[in-house]
């Protein structure tokens, strides 16, 4: 009986954490870049971000890119210097372009 409840709680366990990394949200695998918005160039639709390290990426706005929390498109005046993101992104040949961008605090 008690091997019994111990492979329960194992077949349990590896369930709850099956579930986890199955999680909507953001792509496995894609690009992901975290930091504080450096500069946006609205003619170009491309952001600046700061990374960790002080190491300055990019990134760019399209139709396709979408707000995590709302589903609707990011706009670059949701974009501002000094607003904390946390973006996903896919290569579209040479440019890094954003999927997902989750909008965080100044």
């Amino acid at each position: 009986m008690r091997r019994f409840a111990i492979l329960l709680m194992f077949v349990a366990a590896l369930g709850v954490a099956g579930a986890a990394v199955a999680h909507e949200g953001h792509s496995h695998g894609a690009p992901k870049m975290m930091g504080t918005v450096k500069a946006v160039h609205a003619d170009m639709n491309h952001v600046e971000i700061t990374v960790k390290g002080g190491k300055v990426e990019g990134f760019y706005v399209n139709a396709d890119t979408k707000d995590l929390k709302s589903s609707t498109q990011v706009s670059l005046t949701d974009l501002t210097p000094g607003t904390r993101v946390v973006v996903d992104a896919k290569m579209d040949g040479q440019k890094m372009v954003a999927t997902v961008v989750r909008v965080g605090r100044r």
